[in-house]
């Protein structure tokens, strides 16, 4: 049966999501017209990163490095306008960050150096020192600190999702498996408990 689809081996990989009782077992050879794919631990599709341990460190390093890119270009290009210019540029090319509620299985420390980019970032936005308090600053000049952009963005994306008129999300979301979701938890956890 013919698709029309044109894969390309050059492009593609393999990628094995294994328990820990299969860690140790032999991967068997793919091939793709006749060319033998890369097995990965880690692969970039739609632009996120996805490893075969389902952690989200490498795309929340992906979304720190980012956040160093953009904000240093963004200041380069615009360090003699107004500080008032300065927080829409930040709010507009730094605040929003890429894929960030589908994350949920990360490290603390991973997590903690994307806050303190994001910070750092907003200081060099504003002219002050790093080791100022970011929490003053962030009130003061009236933009969200690193955590509260993270719970808005899982916040909207969860009513997004709970409002969806898509009959197999809806499937999902009337079942068991809305409150027994680890990415569910996660989410409720990242919203309503202190953290």
């Amino acid at each position: 049966m013919s698709h029309d689809v044109k894969y390309n081996a050059k492009k593609s990989a393999v990628m094995i999501f294994r328990s820990a009782t299969l860690k140790g077992c032999s991967i068997p050879e793919f091939k793709l017209k006749g060319v033998t794919l890369h097995v990965v631990a880690t692969h970039k599709y739609l632009g996120n990163y996805i490893s075969d341990d389902l952690s989200d460190d490498d795309d929340i390093n992906r979304q720190r490095r980012t956040l160093y890119v953009q904000g240093n270009i963004v200041l380069q290009k615009f360090i003699m306008c107004s500080l008032e210019v300065k927080l829409t540029l930040f709010r507009s090319y730094c605040s929003p960050m890429y894929g960030v509620h589908l994350w949920w299985n990360y490290k603390k420390s991973t997590l903690n150096r994307l806050h303190i980019a994001y910070h750092n970032i907003l200081k060099l936005f504003i002219g002050m020192s790093k080791y100022e308090s970011t929490s003053l600053l962030c009130t003061l000049f009236d933009v969200q600190c690193c955590q509260s952009v993270i719970r808005n963005m899982v916040y909207r994306f969860m009513c997004r999702l709970d409002s969806s008129v898509n009959c197999i999300l809806n499937d999902i979301l009337t079942s068991s498996l809305r409150f027994t979701s680890r990415i569910r938890k996660h989410w409720n956890k990242l919203l309503y408990m202190n953290t």
